[in-house]
């Protein structure tokens, strides 16, 4: 193909989405019923009661446990959508008391019933989940909510996404005023550090930019840092390497907003770390083969401007970083390279960009049915001060949209245990401890198939990262 004949290039994918662009396309490949491969946290053979996963310095017990979530009631703006979704029917299933906020009572409806069909088991829990009507933009809007009930915990699932750092931020403004803490999954650096910095003397704690990447990934990164550190006091953290490695199957499930989000990602250069400066390379260009572990195996990964290669630089103060991303079946990949050739005026257009995403979104479903839903994280780091040391850390889990929303529920936990102090963090400044960390990695990994933890010359295995038996490492079986 012709990288430089853009216009052609839209106009042919317009014209392909088109020939599926009907409603009974999207209908036909709504999720199946979700059935993980394995039991729940506190059952799968294993486990370490949440009890003894403390960490080496101190020893002592992480209260954080989904009993912190039990009769809590939670707001969850932009429930309706597949991430609020996912967190909505993780908190349900954890004892939560949850009310979606949002602007469409229809849309809602719709998806109370897609749940009830995907998670059959907590049918009758779901259908107690009530509706309000707010504008997550007005700080005023979010706050008569707040103020008509006793709210334990907000958490905003509707981003901020990519581009929103101009956009008011009404949810955690409220929050913030009305002294609920607050939890969202903002996706960009800028409109989450545009947070930390309007509200960093808030009186409640927050976390910003969390769920499985960015999130949990960068809680890999700081049990790894920490482990290397300990193994070699001459090292500091500008002298190591963290290596991100991001995949997932198809869309993962994406909705619409989701996809404008990964569109305006393709506009951007992939920031890079390199010897503590930031250095920018094409996105989506060169690919490099990343093992995601026996269940996942192989996949193509390239550059992509993800938020934890900025955040574990300047909170953990990493030297080098990078995130690599990838997806399938292999098509995609091209259609994403493909697409980051174009012009960044067209791709940073939002509104162009969402009218896209409507266009592909029956095809990208149509694709995800066969396809799978699969996602895959790994961090790896090193030293080339000490090159024996290596650390690596790998989660796989069956299906994204659950997977989100677990690992968005674990620091929802944290906060109402009380664990994450007043004020507005990244995931790994908020987790302070490393038995909080082993206690939020091992909640987010309640379902996964692959949570592995290796090293060479570290103190590295499934139980210093994942709170597992270390003879028993977990993977997916049949």
């Amino acid at each position: 193909m012709v990288y430089g004949n853009w216009k052609f290039f839209v106009s042919l994918l317009l014209y392909a989405f088109q020939l599926k662009a009907n409603d009974d396309v999207v209908l036909a490949f709504q999720s199946k019923p979700y059935r993980p491969q394995r039991e729940d946290c506190a059952k799968r053979k294993g486990h370490l009661p949440l009890s003894m996963a403390s960490g080496p310095e101190t020893g002592s017990p992480s209260p954080i446990s989904f009993d912190a979530l039990k009769q809590k009631k939670v707001l969850v703006v932009g429930g309706s959508g597949r991430v609020g979704g996912s967190v909505v029917t993780q908190l349900v299933k954890r004892g939560a008391k949850v009310t979606v906020g949002g602007t469409n009572l229809q849309s809602f409806q719709r998806s109370k019933e897609r749940w009830q069909k995907m998670f059959e088991e907590n049918a009758n829990e779901i259908s107690d989940t009530n509706f309000v009507v707010l504008n997550r933009e007005s700080a005023d809007s979010v706050s008569r909510v707040l103020g008509n009930d006793s709210y334990d915990l907000v958490v905003h699932t509707a981003g901020p996404f990519q581009g929103k750092v101009n956009t008011p931020n009404g949810v955690i403004d409220g929050a913030i005023s009305n002294g609920v803490p607050y939890v969202d999954v903002c996706d960009d650096y800028c409109t989450a550090t545009a947070a930390k910095t309007r509200f960093s003397n808030s009186q409640v704690p927050c976390i910003v930019s969390t769920g499985c990447w960015p999130g949990v990934s960068s809680l890999m990164a700081k049990q790894l840092i920490w482990k290397i550190l300990q193994a070699d006091k001459s090292l500091q953290p500008e002298d190591l390497t963290v290596n991100f490695s991001f995949y997932t199957a198809g869309s993962g499930g994406a909705g619409a907003t989701l996809l404008v989000a990964t569109f305006l990602i393709l506009a951007e250069e992939a920031l890079t770390i390199k010897d503590g400066r930031r250095r920018p390379v094409k996105a989506m260009k060169e690919y490099s083969t990343i093992d995601f572990g026996e269940v996942i195996g192989d996949k193509s990964v390239a550059h992509l401007n993800l938020l934890e290669t900025a955040s574990v630089h300047d909170v953990l103060g990493a030297g080098n970083v990078q995130a690599l991303f990838g997806t399938s079946p292999a098509f995609w990949n091209t259609l994403l390279g493909l697409m980051a050739q174009l012009p960044s005026s067209l791709l940073s257009n939002e509104e162009m960009m969402s009218k896209l995403a409507v266009f592909s979104l029956p095809i990208v479903r149509a694709v995800d049915y066969f396809a799978g839903a699969t996602n895959a994280m790994r961090c790896d780091v090193t030293s080339t001060r000490n090159p024996n040391l290596k650390a690596t850390a790998i989660y796989g889990h069956e299906n994204l949209e659950p997977c989100v929303g677990e690992c968005v529920v674990a620091f929802c936990a944290a906060v109402l245990a009380g664990r994450v102090k007043p004020g507005v963090w990244f995931p790994e400044e908020a987790i302070t401890s490393e038995e909080d960390v082993v206690s939020v990695l091992s909640l987010a990994s309640c379902s996964a198939h692959t949570a592995i933890a290796t090293g060479a010359g570290v103190d590295v295995n499934n139980g210093s990262v994942w709170g597992l038996e270390q003879s028993k490492p977990l993977v997916a079986t049949n």
